[in-house]
């Protein structure tokens, strides 16, 4: 059709040149049009002509297409109640929720545990290259793509992950559970919690067990005791620290609040347990005192004095001790009051000038999940 089309245009020309040019009188020694002209330059002059005007129609008709399938695509998932990303997304995630999504959503799991559920259809591992099997526990990293007429739900089975999505969804939120990621979020508010730096989940990598460098630093800053442990000009016995630490464990040695694993070993990278932090929650609190060696009951002296309830017991003992955890009962202790005296962690904080009870309140808003019982 395009090139008849030109070679109707070209024709038309042609003939109302010659007729121009038998009107003009115009003889072999001054032609008005030479045949060379019209094989060469005029002709490709028209066909560009031609092509121009069949591409600006073939952009108008893609563009309206697109807006069709646009508006049909928006009704449906109207009409099914889906919400949809057309570009990736990240999202943090506790134990218990469930992301579901039918054909074309696709799914990255980038940290934690996920669940794959499939009601119909299949889900296809693209990095892998192969189907992925209902009730398995999906890659980290892999793509997952829901094929044709597939219906499948994503549940986080570890207490946080965080997912990399596109497409059509619905996202169910879990109750029960502790939304470790809200109450990262309101400490790192208090300048009390902060993130290793890494380009997922916010930068706190939850899903991650806590080293003993790591457990200081939240030690000394819920003493409020930070600023001055950086400006301190203390020194240590220990090869093994880093840079980043190197001022928190020369207070913590000179104060007397930790030693290390050898004579000249801190033990910066090795994972601190459950029982360990809780003993340093307990020194701040005012329930142990630094020299203290056996950690072991550091659980049941914390039950007793009601820093910890029966369920966050449970937990602690039962469990893998995560920064997820180390958030969540850095975050409660501050309501705890201290021993021999009616003020809490919170408010000796405050005292210091390190929080105003308007941050305190407005950190506190962000979290919507209950303290485990």
């Amino acid at each position: 059709m395009k090139k008849a089309h030109t070679a109707a245009a070209l024709l038309l020309a042609v003939v109302m040149c010659l007729t121009l040019a038998l009107a003009a009188g115009g003889d072999a020694g001054d032609p008005l049009l030479s045949l060379s002209h019209l094989e060469g330059t005029f002709a490709r002059s028209i066909d560009a002509s031609a092509d121009s005007r069949m591409n600006a129609a073939d952009a108008d008709v893609r563009s309206a297409a697109e807006k069709r399938l646009d508006a049909m695509e928006a009704n449906l998932r109207a009409t099914s109640g889906q919400s949809f990303s057309g570009t990736a997304q990240e999202i943090t995630l506790k134990e218990g929720d469930v992301l579901t999504g039918a054909t074309g959503l696709s799914v990255i799991p980038l940290a934690g545990e996920v669940r794959l559920t499939l009601t119909d259809g299949a889900v296809v591992d693209v990095t892998a290259g192969s189907e992925a099997a209902s009730g398995q526990t999906l890659a980290l990293r892999h793509r997952y793509l829901a094929a044709e007429n597939a219906l499948a739900s994503f549940t986080v089975t570890s207490p946080t992950a965080v997912l990399s999505y596109e497409g059509g969804y619905d996202l169910a939120r879990s109750d029960g559970n502790p939304d470790y990621y809200a109450i990262a979020r309101a400490l790192r508010e208090l300048d009390l919690f902060r993130g290793t730096g890494s380009a997922i989940g916010e930068g706190f990598d939850l899903h991650l067990a806590p080293s003993r460098g790591e457990g200081l630093v939240m030690f000394i800053r819920i003493l409020g005791e930070e600023q001055d442990a950086l400006a301190c000009s203390y020194t240590h016995p220990f090869t093994d620290v880093p840079m980043w630490l190197d001022r928190y464990v020369a207070w913590a040695y000179h104060q007397g609040y930790a030693n290390g694993v050898a004579p000249t070993l801190f033990g910066s990278a090795q994972t601190i347990s459950a029982v360990e932090y809780q003993e340093f929650l307990l020194r701040a609190l005012g329930y142990s005192v630094a020299g203290v060696h056996d950690y072991a009951t550091s659980l049941e002296r914390a039950l007793d004095c009601g820093a910890l309830t029966n369920g966050e017991f449970e937990l602690l003992r039962s469990g893998t001790f995560l920064r997820a955890h180390v958030a969540y009962v850095s975050y409660y202790s501050l309501d705890m009051v201290l021993s021999g005296s009616q003020q809490t962690l919170a408010a000796r904080l405050e005292g210091a000038g390190l929080l105003t009870s308007a941050q305190l309140e407005a950190a506190k808003a962000g979290v919507d999940s209950l303290r485990l019982f």
